[in-house]
């Protein structure tokens, strides 16, 4: 379900959308494209540091686990 709301734009920015779009009608698809990115971005990120937070929170046991891989394999 698409919902009409209004989006006030800097005059260079919305001249920049016109040019990409050639018409003023698709104005709403590039804006919803630009946004649809940048959450899918930011989803990213977020995803990212919290990926890292669990490996940094969790280092020390995963480097001693490589270090008896390593261990096991120079023996072998």
């Amino acid at each position: 379900m698409r919902v009409r709301t209004s989006v006030t734009l800097p005059k260079d920015l919305l001249v920049k959308v016109d040019a990409l779009t050639g018409k003023k009608h698709k104005r709403s698809a590039i804006v919803e494209l630009a946004l649809r990115d940048y959450l899918a971005k930011k989803n990213d990120r977020e995803s990212n540091k919290r990926d890292i937070e669990i490996i940094n929170k969790n280092a020390d046991l995963i480097n001693k686990q490589v270090e008896e891989t390593l261990k096991f394999q120079a023996e072998w």
